[in-house]
């Protein structure tokens, strides 16, 4: 699964901007262009665009169009490429159906093989969550139930591009790495009919460190992809008739014991969960908005992010490579309770196993040339404590580890000796909120039930922890002494708590606050604009536990 690039062989042209939108029946077909759309910006949220509550919490169908052209060229082959339509979505080019996509934080790519002079694309996407979606949820009586803490953002969120390919084209390009002494083994598996190809790799100067027709070559004296201190070599591929040049590192990635390794160097995940969400954008990709948050992320010394709790747009992804930070790829299996009564009886069927399994196939097309990913998560607190758990995920995890290399896992949310799908975790996640969710406001209880809590899943599973969320709401700008929770004081001293029993912790090779940036979440009564566990505002200005951090995390 390549991403699109301009080059000589191939051109990119770009659909963003203002779109048409409107809410459709269930049966609607869109056969000719819609004259009742309303302009929309994509990539973008609609949902913090737009100014009535109706149109903002509306569960259903949307229309989203497009008029373009492109130049006609009668040597190439014309794809479109949408970097994702939440949740579900069918395209149609000139009225007539040419795919679509199951999932809204994965790319739909299709043939376009019909083009005019002047073109329609129509996506009628659908953003309701049931238990065959991912995020899951429910529908009833037309109103969605969720079980996830965060905002249900529907639009189309990241590029929307239309490319050109040659008849005879590279479609894939798989990239391995191993460290042998003094050299870099690199294999390239290419897909497609591309015949021969001549491969080449240059080095960061632009230097030509490599020029072979065989796709296993060696790179000597490599300069390795570190943590924070990324080096990231060009792999040019050439055929008679096509070319695509895609970046890669090398690095290592093992566990020995309780040690995470890089490169034979231990490692110790400081930083964060995340979202994607940002002031009207939504959930839109915006370039500004991601170097902002890498820009905060390197100031505060942290050097690794889960992707909660889906996949971030490609472009966050190639920024984490350059950089140099470890990411915890995760999939879109968030509010997983299907195997309980709250989704309805049988919630989980074949249909959702067999989904699942293919997101993590589609995630590993996606992202496996990406040197930053080191971890694959699997699900955000799926109701493991049910005994059907068990073979499902026994299931998903099988089908992960065919593809990924990296070590696979799950974030916990339930104890050792309750969760059934803990055991197939090569690293253990969890996350508690000791102090905030329970015993609310008494930082006191944080160590010894922390300390139990992780003890108790390394007594049992001999696999090395990551606390992988902990945090408490807090509004900026209010102080308290003594510290009440919802301050910056109260938030300071309490992840300092958890951070000093960790601390204690030996085989804790981790730490994700939770969150990076305040975000938005649906209307509760405990939600004042959403989710402030933020240790950035959603302006990405820091809070005073940044400081404490920044302090921490410069020494660990």
């Amino acid at each position: 699964m390549l991403y699109p690039r301009m080059n000589d062989k191939r051109d990119v042209y770009s659909l963003n901007g203002v779109w048409d939108y409107c809410f459709v029946a269930e049966d609607y077909v869109p056969v000719k262009k819609n004259r009742s759309g309303k302009p929309m910006a994509v990539p973008a949220s609609y949902n913090d665009i737009v100014t009535d509550m109706q149109t903002r919490e509306y569960s259903g169908k949307v229309l989203y169009e497009k008029e373009f052209a492109v130049p006609k060229r009668a040597d190439c082959l014309y794809r479109l490429r949408i970097g994702d339509a939440s949740h579900k979505c069918e395209v149609y080019l000139n009225g007539e159906k040419i795919g679509e996509g199951i999932n809204g934080f994965y790319p739909v790519d299709l043939p376009l093989e019909n083009l005019k002079e002047n073109n329609l694309l129509s996506v009628l996407i659908d953003n309701r969550l049931t238990a065959q979606t991912f995020p899951n949820g429910r529908m009833k009586d037309g109103k969605q139930y969720i079980k996830h803490d965060f905002f249900n953002f529907t639009g189309i969120h990241r590029d929307v591009m239309v490319y050109t390919l040659p008849k005879k084209h590279i479609d894939d390009i798989i990239i391995r790495t191993v460290v042998d002494g003094d050299y870099e083994k690199v294999s390239v598996e290419l897909k497609g009919d591309c015949g021969n190809a001549t491969f080449r790799v240059y080095d960061e100067q632009g230097e030509e460190v490599v020029c072979t027709k065989e796709n296993v070559f060696k790179i000597k004296n490599p300069n390795l992809w570190q943590v924070m201190n990324a080096y990231l070599y060009t792999l040019v591929v050439e055929t008679d008739t096509d070319k695509y040049e895609e970046k890669f590192g090398i690095r290592k990635v093992e566990i020995q014991g309780t040690k995470f390794l890089v490169n034979d160097k231990p490692v110790y995940f400081k930083g964060f969960g995340m979202h994607e969400d940002f002031f009207i954008l939504g959930r839109g990709n915006n370039p500004a908005v991601s170097l902002r948050n890498f820009e905060c992320m390197k100031w505060v010394n942290a050097n690794s992010f889960r992707t909660s709790h889906y996949p971030y747009s490609e472009e966050m992804m190639d920024l984490a490579d350059r950089y140099g930070f470890l990411v915890i790829d995760e999939a879109p299996a968030a509010g997983m309770v299907l195997w309980s009564e709250c989704f309805g009886e049988n919630a989980c069927n074949d249909e959702t196993l067999a989904i699942h399994k293919e997101l993590m196939r589609l995630l590993y097309e996606r992202d496996k040339n990406h040197p930053c990913v080191v971890m694959v998560s699997v699900s955000n607190e799926p109701m493991t404590t049910e005994e059907n758990s068990e073979k499902y995920f026994e299931e998903v995890f099988k089908e992960t580890r065919k593809y990924w290399e990296v070590p696979v896992t799950f974030v916990d949310t339930w104890h050792a000796n309750t969760s059934y799908a803990a055991k197939f975790c090569d690293v253990t996640c969890v996350n508690r909120y000791l102090g905030w969710y329970t015993d609310h406001g008494d930082c006191s209880v944080v160590e010894a039930q922390l300390s139990k809590d992780l003890q108790d899943f390394y007594d049992k599973y001999q696999k090395p922890v990551i606390l992988t969320e902990f945090g408490a709401d807090t509004i900026e700008g209010l102080h308290a002494l003594p510290a009440v929770t919802f301050s910056e004081d109260f938030q300071m001293m309490y992840v300092a708590e958890n951070c000093k029993t960790l601390d204690k912790l030996d085989f804790c090779i981790g730490e994700h606050v939770w969150n990076f940036a305040d975000f938005t979440t649906h209307q509760t009564g405990g939600r004042v604009r959403g989710n402030r566990k933020g240790v950035f505002t959603k302006e990405r200005q820091p809070k005073m536990v940044a400081y404490y951090l920044k302090d921490r995390w410069d020494k660990k």
